[in-house]
């Protein structure tokens, strides 16, 4: 199976970060990913989950404490925090 892959989409809204996860499907994929999202320090603000045949597609749309879409940098460590927890 392809490595996790975890991105930024800046321009996906407004009012929060996305960031973008596809992975194989597996059980507890989610509770992971919600792990490092909770110990980067991020709320989120909505979930969008999808399956697609083995894989999983979902979109995150998180803030910092104050509420606001993370900086750049800063949403760049959330995703590579994720990234490695996933690839374990």
């Amino acid at each position: 199976a392809p490595p996790a892959r975890v991105t930024v989409a800046p321009a996906a809204s407004r009012l929060a970060t996305v960031i973008e996860v596809r992975a194989q499907d597996a059980p507890g994929l989610l509770h992971r990913i919600g792990r490092a999202l909770e110990a980067a320090g991020v709320a989120v603000r909505s979930a969008h989950v999808s399956t697609l045949g083995a894989n999983a597609v979902d979109a995150f749309y998180v803030t910092g404490a104050d509420g606001a879409p993370l900086a750049g940098e800063t949403a760049a460590g959330v995703a590579r925090e994720v990234e490695g927890v996933l690839r374990g």
